[in-house]
């Protein structure tokens, strides 16, 4: 096809030209190529120290499961003390968790949404500022803040639960808003041209085209704050992840196998509730 073009004495349209003759893709080719090596230099990897004996030996011990890690250990344990009920004990502390996010940033949405709040000097100012907000709580990660909690409540589920609701304050907010964003302008337009205040226009052109986004974006966090939710407890943010962190510092590989076991087990069955109400609700 370029052919024909070059025959003809005319320039040959970038779609069908070939991509080793295009000076930008070629640029773009080698700029990812240099940062890739620059990166490698950077982080010099050594892999020389790697023990694959050792590490077959410690994989062996995960599979050789202590399934009584499950229950509790003595007579002063309750069911809660046990694997199972700190696993139960970390969903809902994803869930507490993600209630709470929810709860406030549900509201601070509206006033992060573009197509709401521009068009005057005041509401503008508004709309930046919590942008800016979103975006810092956004990037401090939650390890972060559940280590800093952990100064404020002690160790345990308080500072898990408010550390992931801090984090997705952020990222629910931004989702929302961006939903908001996307929503169509005409039902605002009609109900504006009617002379509704700013609440009758939200709630009659806003409300209805943002519930099923809404609701798919909550479900989508609900299930990342649960995988999120054991890692948390790592740091002491409370749940399974406290026990698991216990049993590796103890060694006990076959217990840490079981509680890797359930985690895994609950992710995944939480992906699949997820997906099927995401499915049957939006």
């Amino acid at each position: 096809m370029a052919d024909y073009f070059r025959a003809r004495g005319l320039p040959v349209p970038e779609e069908i030209r070939p991509w080793y003759l295009d000076f930008r893709r070629l640029l773009g080719i080698a700029a990812v190529i240099g940062i890739l090596w620059i990166g490698l230099v950077i982080t010099d990897i050594d892999t020389g120290r790697a023990n694959l004996a050792y590490m077959g030996k410690i994989f062996g011990q995960l599979l050789d499961l202590n399934w009584d890690v499950i229950y509790p250990q003595n007579e002063f344990e309750t069911f809660w003390d046990g694997a199972l009920g700190l696993m139960i004990v970390t969903i809902f502390l994803a869930v507490v968790a993600t209630a709470f996010s929810v709860v406030v940033a549900l509201p601070l949405s509206f006033l992060a949404a573009r197509n709401l709040m521009t068009g005057h000097p005041v509401t503008t100012a508004i709309y930046s500022v919590m942008r800016v907000i979103f975006t810092i709580v956004r990037s401090i990660d939650v390890l972060i803040v559940v280590i800093l909690l952990i100064v404020l409540f002690g160790p345990g589920n308080a500072a898990g639960v408010f550390a992931i609701a801090f984090h997705n304050v952020g990222v629910v907010g931004k989702l929302y808003s961006e939903a908001i964003e996307g929503i169509d302008p005409g039902p605002m337009e009609a109900i504006t041209a009617t002379g509704a205040n700013p609440f009758q226009v939200t709630w009659a052109a806003v409300l209805p085209q943002i519930v099923n986004p809404f609701i798919s974006f909550t479900i989508y966090r609900l299930d990342t704050n649960i995988r999120l939710a054991p890692v948390v407890g790592l740091v002491g943010g409370g749940g399974v992840g406290v026990m698991l962190f216990e049993r590796i510092s103890l060694f006990r590989y076959g217990d840490v196998g079981v509680i890797i076991l359930l985690i895994v087990l609950t992710v995944a069955a939480m992906d699949f509730i997820s997906a099927q109400l995401r499915k049957r609700l939006v």
